[in-house]
């Protein structure tokens, strides 16, 4: 049942993927799952995910979810772009309960200000990962390694179809097997054309 309070919520990409990947082995999330998790019981007006430029790649995968992504400039911090947004929507009221994915501590001045605002703030986040300045500060936690099962993305494997490959390779998208290629064929023939 949805309690009705608009919620948004403000995906930090490698505060997230990193420790999945190292302390649960996860190397996909499924983020259209991962979506479902943060704002169930709420009425979800948003969700983007803060995704590194050396991370681009992603942006496909991801928007395939249906989610917003933010591609963060070389030298530009995900954490500095995700609180503005954060701030900026707190303050046109386009949200009554914030959810951050991502525990770092440089999160709570941001989550004490948008309290401060009459909003609730809940974080998400691998009990590992998240900083004890951040839990006492907000309302309430997600721990996320309660829910990795049910937010692993099905696993593809392929065999790369480059005859001068022929390597074996995973990944969380279905290819056609007759065309599939690794991701090194793949950038080498996207360089070629």
């Amino acid at each position: 049942m949805s309690s009705g309070k608009r919620s948004m919520a403000f995906v930090d990409f490698d505060n997230i993927a990193i420790p999945a990947k190292r302390f649960h082995s996860l190397n996909y999330i499924d983020f259209n799952k991962f979506r479902n998790i943060l704002l169930r019981g709420y009425r979800g007006v948003g969700c983007t995910v803060y995704l590194p430029h050396k991370m681009g790649n992603l942006l496909p995968v991801i928007q395939k979810s249906g989610l917003n992504v933010t591609v963060v400039s070389p030298g530009k911090s995900v954490d500095g772009r995700l609180i503005f947004d954060l701030l900026i929507n707190a303050y046109h009221d386009k949200f009554d309960v914030a959810i951050i994915a991502g525990g770092d501590r440089d999160y709570r001045p941001v989550i004490e200000e948008v309290k401060s605002m009459g909003k609730e703030v809940i974080v998400a986040s691998f009990s590992r990962n998240l900083a004890h300045a951040i839990r006492s500060v907000a309302d309430d936690i997600i721990d996320l390694d309660t829910v990795t099962a049910d937010i692993a993305a099905q696993i593809y494997t392929y065999t790369c179809q480059n005859p001068e490959c022929g390597k074996s390779f995973k990944t969380p998208r279905r290819l056609n097997r007759s065309k599939a290629l690794c991701p090194d064929c793949y950038k080498e023939s996207k360089s070629k054309s």
